[in-house]
């Protein structure tokens, strides 16, 4: 589950290249009128080296538009992650081992250990941080990085237009905060895991976004969708604000690229789905 809330996670993210081009189609959708164009492409945050996903159709909407909207603002990596450590760590919280029920303190053991952390360095983490550092370092395994992430990609290649953002980072991270403590405990034992069984967690979620496999992205969802606050909180909500914004950006004249996590994109109550509940046609190209 963790892998799906990605900018959060992706700060923490660096990895090694991969030898063999690996070629992808990410899913890419277009709502237009008159006068607007807004393309929506559905992104991974922190992905291997060498992934190609810059297809022609996806090469056709970057060439065209001239702004490039993200989940949050870019921010230097350094400073990305000095501001997850500001509202990720807290004094006098227990163990980390005991936030959670003794039946499953082995799983959350082997996750630590499946992701190269410790306990005593997660014992400072909040909860759901401590998810997001384990997810990392499952990430690390898969050879992931946030440098070759579409969205940071995308940030070189819109240098000099403009770049805007739906939500702002600390409110990012602010939803995690918020989130109820058994959601974060199940956020928790997901990250481990994760962890132990990396081909159910980032590498599903990386082949179906390789293959643009609409119907596979929305699947990876279905654990999320188990906890109903943290669903509403980090999936739900968000995809009606976006909605939101996007059809206010439409009674403006332009042409503007949308990168978000893909799985905001696919599946019931999805950006797209809420776009086309509004009358709005919105096309697949990609």
């Amino acid at each position: 589950m963790i892998r799906h809330f990605g900018l959060a996670l992706a700060v923490l993210l660096a990895g090694c290249d991969r030898a063999v081009p690996t070629p992808a189609r990410p899913v890419l959708w277009r709502v237009s009128d008159a006068d607007t164009t807004i393309w929506l492409i559905g992104t991974i945050h922190a992905l291997p080296a060498k992934v190609r996903w810059q297809t022609p159709e996806v090469e056709q909407a970057i060439s065209a538009a001239d702004t490039l909207v993200l989940e949050v603002p870019p921010m230097a990596g350094a400073d990305a992650r000095e501001q997850f450590e500001t509202l990720a760590r807290q004094r006098g919280l227990p163990a980390l081992l005991d936030r959670v029920a003794p039946a499953d303190r082995a799983l959350l053991r082997q996750g630590i250990t499946a992701a190269s952390q410790s306990t005593n360095d997660l014992d400072g983490y909040k909860t759901w941080a401590a998810a997001l550092v384990i997810g990392a370092g499952a990430g690390h395994a898969s050879r992931a990085s946030a440098n070759n992430g579409v969205e940071s990609v995308l940030t070189q290649r819109f240098a000099g237009k403009t770049i805007g953002a739906l939500e702002s980072r600390e409110g990012q991270l602010n939803l995690f905060d918020r989130l109820p403590a058994t959601s974060q405990q199940r956020l928790l034992l997901d990250a481990a895991r994760d962890a132990i069984q990396p081909d159910k967690g980032y590498r599903t979620l990386l082949a179906a976004w390789l293959e643009g496999d609409a119907a596979k992205l929305s699947a990876t969802l279905d654990p999320v969708r188990q906890d109903r606050a943290m669903a509403d909180a980090l999936i739900d909500q968000r995809n009606r604000r976006w909605a939101r914004a996007i059809v206010g950006r439409m009674a403006r004249p332009g042409r503007v690229l949308i990168a978000v996590g893909a799985g905001h994109l696919v599946g019931p109550g999805s950006v797209i789905a809420l776009l086309r509940d509004r009358g709005f046609k919105v096309e697949r190209v990609e």
